[in-house]
């Protein structure tokens, strides 16, 4: 019993006397960090300077984006159809994440669950102080999704989402 008393102790002792650049998981929710979007894959995941993935919470991308499917005649040769010029929602959605965050410095917030499978989860606050998450859902190019107990900023993200359902943007048009 004393060897796991003593194991306990040296364990919260070196917590206790940890460098602050190490990753202190008891304390997250109350973590902001400073760094450069190098990347949007989706509308709801970027990637950093430091090559980690981070998904902004409470929101969803509406999906990948559609490809155009491909028609064939009896011989096998490809059917060419005039191409409608309408741009997907899936693509305007990324275009402009692309523009809202690709090669800004952003501030990243954490909540409760800072890290679900494998990617990073964050609040992420633009240079002029907008969070990037609302703006997302105030243009209607993603999906509500406030998973607890990351719920911190659950409020606000109700709000851009209803503004946009108001306005009829982007998914909530259809």
């Amino acid at each position: 019993m004393m060897k796991y008393l003593i194991i306990a102790m040296l364990f919260f002792n070196g917590l206790c006397w940890a460098d602050d650049d190490t990753n202190d998981l008891f304390n997250y929710s109350k973590k902001e960090q400073e760094a450069l979007v190098v990347k949007v894959v989706d509308s709801d995941l970027i990637v950093l300077e430091n090559g980690t993935h981070v998904k902004l919470i409470g929101i969803e991308s509406a999906g990948p984006i559609p490809h155009k499917e491909v028609k064939y005649d009896k011989q096998g040769r490809v059917i060419d159809e005039p191409e409608e010029p309408t741009i997907s929602l899936q693509e305007q959605a990324l275009d402009f994440a692309r523009n809202l965050l690709e090669n800004k410095k952003v501030k990243l917030e954490y909540d409760v669950d800072a890290e679900v499978d494998g990617y990073l989860n964050a609040y992420v606050y633009l240079p002029d102080g907008r969070m990037a998450n609302a703006e997302l859902l105030r243009m209607g190019f993603v999906k509500l999704r406030v998973v607890p107990p990351n719920v911190k900023h659950e409020d606000e993200l109700d709000k851009a989402y209803q503004e946009a359902k108001q306005e009829k943007r982007g998914l909530e048009d259809e």
